[in-house]
């Protein structure tokens, strides 16, 4: 205490103050926010973009404005990466930037294209699924951040699709049509992180196209989209499930319901939902109740994938220029990034 000044030493309030000031540009390190796809175009088809918010739907960032289309965001566990799918060289690739938008490196290269990429626990790698070697046939790889070291952990005839990494980095879930061919639904599935001991964990389920799992992040169960037999038609429902198969629960009712994740501290799940029509960004609890709707884009647009990062210091102020914006003030640049 010798060091600070008689002037604050006199007056503790003053000295508080000073230590908050000291802090400005920190303060929210620890904050969360929800990464997202988005196509302002309001056509499936069209242009998508990466955009982050807080978790309460507001302090809306652009974090791609390409005039490609770019997809699947996922957000690496330290915070300060993203890796994304992006068409931004003709065939769908897979890219990472920091959490700002900046830096964007191009991490795969071959023209039958990747998708859903998914962060290891540490960091360390990234699964992704590819048509590479295999035409007409997609299976889960894994690579290193950047783009070097790729490994093929499934083989099969038939597509292995969307892998999501365990919390201990021991598993991978993942989605197949593996059990019967393409006359079978889409199954979830978990295997060993070097692609050996494959479980079905849906086997036993009334549920079809089930897809895009994720871990809760104690790795005692895995949510998922899917479609009920000979009920739901087209629309989607987020269910959950033990990572041993058992006890599965529907956690959604309205609307079309896709692409959950649970967060970091494992009290909540984003989703992809159409119950209020366009397919927006929720939160609701792990047993489906008090959602809430994040995103307030026009009518037309939808909002899908949500991933969650971690703030590190990254948003405590504007990234380089970027300032945060409403919904309503929302509009491209045209400066490709």
């Amino acid at each position: 205490m010798n060091k600070i000044c008689p002037f604050l030493r006199r007056y503790p309030f003053l000295l508080l103050l000073a230590l908050m000031f000291a802090s400005y540009g920190t303060v929210h390190s620890s904050e969360q926010r929800i990464v997202f796809a988005s196509n302002y175009d309001g056509n499936w088809f069209g242009n998508w973009d990466i955009y982050s918010m807080d978790v309460d739907g507001d302090n809306l960032v652009q974090l791609t404005d390409h005039p490609a289309s770019e997809q699947a965001p996922a957000c690496s566990p330290d915070g300060k990466r993203i890796a994304f799918r992006s068409e931004r060289d003709l065939t769908p690739d897979l890219y990472v930037m920091d959490s700002d938008g900046d830096n964007v490196i191009r991490l795969t290269r071959d023209n039958f294209g990747e998708d859903r990429p998914s962060w290891s626990p540490d960091g360390t790698r990234i699964a992704f699924a590819s048509f590479r070697f295999h035409v007409g046939n997609v299976e889960i790889y894994a690579m290193d951040p950047d783009g070097s070291n790729v490994t093929r952990l499934a083989k099969h005839k038939f597509h292995d699709v969307r892998p999501s990494w365990s919390p201990d980095g021991r598993k991978i879930a993942f989605a197949s049509y593996r059990t019967g061919g393409f006359n079978d639904p889409f199954h979830i599935f978990v295997m060993n992180a070097d692609g050996t001991g494959r479980r079905n964990l849906t086997r036993d389920t009334i549920l079809t196209r089930s897809t895009c799992p994720t871990w809760s992040p104690d790795g005692r169960k895995v949510a998922f989209h899917s479609q009920r037999f000979f009920r739901d038609g087209s629309r989607y429902h987020i269910y959950a499930i033990t990572a041993e198969g058992e006890n599965l629960e529907q956690l959604t009712e309205e609307g079309s319901n896709r692409f959950p994740a649970y967060s970091p501290d494992g009290t909540r799940i984003a989703f992809a939902s159409t119950r209020d029509g366009d397919y927006n960004i929720y939160l609701m609890e792990t047993n489906g109740m008090n959602a809430v709707k994040l995103t307030k884009t026009p009518p037309g647009v939808d909002n899908i994938s949500p991933s969650w990062l971690f703030a590190t210091g990254a948003f405590a102020v504007s990234p380089n220029g970027r300032l945060p914006t409403s919904w309503g003030e929302l509009k491209r640049t045209g400066n490709p990034r």
